[in-house]
């Protein structure tokens, strides 16, 4: 299932001083197994996560943040110290009303955040998952000269940066030299209490490898899950494979080696109970076909935009033996929904859509919803009086 993950996109402001807005994918569906929150490293986004989140979204609650500074989240001049990044997860989490306890999982210095607050509220983590962190983060030599130019020529540099790096070049030196550069992660693995799961590419070289090795030695009980073929961003790189990890880290099954058979009929996942009882057609649902589906809490009209952007030239309507694609389809929506405002109509108006089947019809609902009013379909077959009544009793503009 292909899920267009701007549609569950929402902001929640974490500070007014400064004034610090952080741009959270949250996606559940009906009766979440868990939620999983996912942290995102240096110069990372949340849609890095993308195939993570389609994965298990089917059955769980999952959350991504674009960090203060990344993505399409605020990016103020100051506030990237890690007691302060800490204080932005707790706040994002309080505001999306995250209940209980949940998987939290970190990428590359995602996984140091996620391990100081693992640390702060251990009764909040259900499970630790750390990928590519590394216990401490020294950049390479020609990474920190490039980190020590003056913000202005960073200024100039970064926008030949933007395809690879999701945070200004400003931002990404104040949190390395404020932040990211003092992290020492091995005294703090050592008292972390709640289980974890090291992740870690086989041939990431981002950092020194033993800066990567250690880090399950140095937790106490820790898993390890070293993907082969796979650099620094495994979750990208080898997505399958970092998915099957987690799941068994989750169910609490130790990978099995090449001499264990695999061919075992798959277990039944418990924590849904209550809507296989509640919906007992569920139980015929082939393999893969998820339960519910997480309904993005936006405007109608916002799915249109959704398709356009992915689907443009797609048939949005078949009518007669020709077709309009949702580019087309929403190029005239549009236009009606621009007629409707400088007719003196909007928000809060009611506008009746007097029409048979005909793609005039969609295009009229779609524009009155754009023009923030409300459609009123009335049946064009229907006598005069009854149409003049039902105009009446719904109030139309």
């Amino acid at each position: 299932m292909d899920i267009d993950l701007d549609l569950y996109r929402h902001e929640v402001r974490v500070s007014t001083n400064p004034l610090v807005r952080l741009s959270a994918i949250d996606i559940s569906p009906d009766h979440p197994q868990r939620t999983f929150v996912f942290i995102h490293g240096f110069g990372g986004q949340a849609e890095q996560w993308h195939y993570q989140l389609q994965k298990f979204s089917i059955e769980n609650r999952v959350i991504a943040l674009d960090l203060r500074g990344h993505g399409l989240s605020d990016k103020p001049a100051r506030g990237y110290e890690m007691s302060e990044l800490v204080s932005d997860l707790e706040i994002a989490l309080t505001l999306l009303k995250v209940k209980g306890k949940f998987v939290l999982v970190g990428h590359s210095y995602g996984g140091a955040l996620v391990t100081d607050y693992a640390l702060k509220n251990p009764e909040r983590v259900e499970r630790l998952v750390l990928m590519a962190t590394a216990g401490e983060f020294k950049l390479q030599p020609m990474l920190r000269l490039a980190l020590r130019l003056p913000i202005w020529l960073l200024r100039i540099i970064e926008p030949f940066t933007r395809k690879w790096l999701f945070a200004p070049l400003p931002v990404l030196k104040r949190l390395y030299f404020q932040n990211m550069s003092q992290w020492n992660g091995w005294e703090k693995f050592s008292t972390l209490k709640v289980s974890t799961l090291v992740i870690r590419g086989n041939r990431d070289l981002v950092f020194e490898r033993a800066r990567f090795e250690k880090v399950t030695g140095s937790i106490p009980g820790a898993e390890e899950a070293d993907i082969g073929v796979s650099g620094h961003l495994v979750m990208l790189e080898r997505h399958e494979a970092v998915e099957r990890a987690i799941e068994r880290f989750l169910s609490g099954e130790r990978q099995p080696s090449w001499r264990e058979s695999s061919t075992g009929a798959p277990q039944r996942k418990g924590g849904r109970d209550a809507l296989r009882n509640e919906r007992p057609w569920l139980e015929n649902y082939e393999s893969g076909v998820p339960y519910t589906v997480g309904v993005p809490n936006i405007p109608l009209h916002h799915l249109l935009r959704s398709a356009v952007r992915r689907f443009p030239n797609r048939p949005a309507i078949f009518f007669e033996g020709s077709r309009l694609s949702y580019r087309r389809l929403n190029h005239e929506a549009n236009r009606f929904a621009n007629a409707l405002i400088a007719l003196g109509v909007g928000k809060g108006a009611r506008v009746v859509l007097l029409l048979p089947n005909l793609p005039q019809m969609v295009i009229g609902f779609y524009g009155t919803l754009k023009a923030g009013a409300t459609v009123v379909f009335v049946p064009p077959v229907i006598e005069p009086e009854e149409v003049v009544r039902q105009v009446k009793g719904s109030e139309a503009t």
